[in-house]
């Protein structure tokens, strides 16, 4: 587990150096190392494609985005849906990365529970800080919630795959309000 905190500290480390410095090379490092330090670590994640766990990560996304979808064009917000080089770069280097790391691996070597959960989350919320201090983007501090609802499907699938598809459909929507 102490590699686990370990990764992790570096990569929140670089994460901040990455909103000092706004060179483009943390882009990629960071993501990168989601992948690589699970696996220099002797982690193994847990994906698999299946139709059930790929239509478990579509319906938990409708059952919790889309009433934020609504309620954002109820409330005058324009949805511009996002570029396919946008949408190639979520999925590549936002949501694979981020789920490799904090669900098949920290959540799995902290605890696959409800614990665990709650301290991946939290540290998950915590690794989006820096866009809160840099850019005051209280939905980086909202990051919490979404990881919640990912560390319970990882819970109850053992898979990363339905976190994967969840996490890529909030941030495509999320994107596409902004």
């Amino acid at each position: 587990m102490k590699y686990a905190f370990l990764s992790y500290i570096i990569i929140v480390i670089l994460n901040f150096a990455s909103y000092y410095s706004e060179s483009q090379l943390f882009d990629y490092l960071i993501p990168f190392l989601l992948i690589v330090l699970p696996l220099i670590t002797g982690n193994t994640v847990r994906l698999s494609f299946s139709k059930e766990h790929f239509f478990i990560g579509l319906s938990i996304s409708l059952i919790f985005i889309l009433p934020y979808f609504l309620y954002e064009i109820n409330h005058g917000r324009t949805f511009s849906f996002p570029s396919f080089s946008l949408l190639i770069f979520q999925l590549i280097v936002v949501s694979v990365p981020e789920e490799i790391f904090f669900r098949g691996f920290l959540q799995e070597k902290i605890g696959n529970n409800i614990k665990g959960i709650l301290i991946t989350s939290s540290m998950f919320s915590f690794a989006h800080f820096p866009s809160f201090i840099y850019y005051q983007d209280i939905y980086a501090l909202l990051t919490f919630f979404p990881s919640l609802i990912m560390g319970i499907i990882y819970m109850k699938t053992k898979n990363i795959m339905p976190c994967i598809i969840f996490h890529f459909l909030a941030n495509t929507i999320w994107v596409g309000f902004r």
